[in-house]
């Protein structure tokens, strides 16, 4: 294979026998051939003599397409999660959070170069008795952490598990920075449990 000498590598080629008792049959390159020898993946039917016609054809082998999918799909996955704009669920989150006179968060999203969107949230407050829970939502205004929202719970309404549309109004929340506290009218503690779910993307 004198030849391939001076010819490009066809490692990842095919190699087709012409003539002989194989003709016909062909085999993936394994290996360099620019040193003039000619590697199959796999053995042929048996030996190929001297003088053997045969020829190489601009084909990716099998093992190689696979390989070059799986770096492309690979590559792919890392552009999307590093895309601007795309959401990427992440696991539910529970919470078990004691409202005190201290205000308490249930959730503060607010990782660097990030959006955010909470998709759902359903919160109980155990008795509060003659005491007031109040549920706080902050979000940013003029880049500003703000508090733009707030829902009481009281005796009368303790044994509902509230939602986002229930407390403010919203089916969902969005943007860079969100924060939703709990703060009781005595020391309590009074326990709010549930759970959110959200979504985040790169900015």
């Amino acid at each position: 294979c004198g030849d391939l000498v001076n010819q490009p590598d066809f490692d990842g080629n095919h190699v087709v026998i012409i003539d002989g008792a194989y003709g016909g049959q062909a085999r993936d390159i394994s290996g360099v051939t620019t040193a003039g020898v000619v590697t199959p993946a796999s053995n042929f039917g048996g030996v190929i003599l001297a003088s053997t016609t045969f020829a190489i054809l601009p084909i990716r082998t099998t093992p190689a397409e696979v390989a070059a999918l799986t770096a492309l799909v690979v590559a792919l996955i890392a552009d999307i999660e590093g895309a601007i704009g795309i959401f990427h669920e992440q696991a539910a989150v529970p919470f078990n959070v004691p409202a005190a006179l201290a205000a308490a968060d249930i959730l503060h999203l607010d990782d660097a170069d990030t959006r955010y969107i909470v998709r759902s949230l359903r919160l109980k407050c155990i008795d509060p008795v003659g005491e007031t829970v109040t549920v706080r939502l902050y979000e940013l205004v003029n880049n500003v952490l703000t508090e733009v929202d707030s829902f009481a719970i009281t005796n009368a309404n303790f044994a509902t598990y509230h939602s986002l549309m229930d407390m403010f109004g919203l089916p969902h929340l969005a943007g860079d920075e969100l924060q939703i506290t709990v703060q009781a009218t005595a020391v309590g503690p009074y326990a709010v449990t549930g759970q959110y779910s959200h979504g985040k993307t790169n900015v």
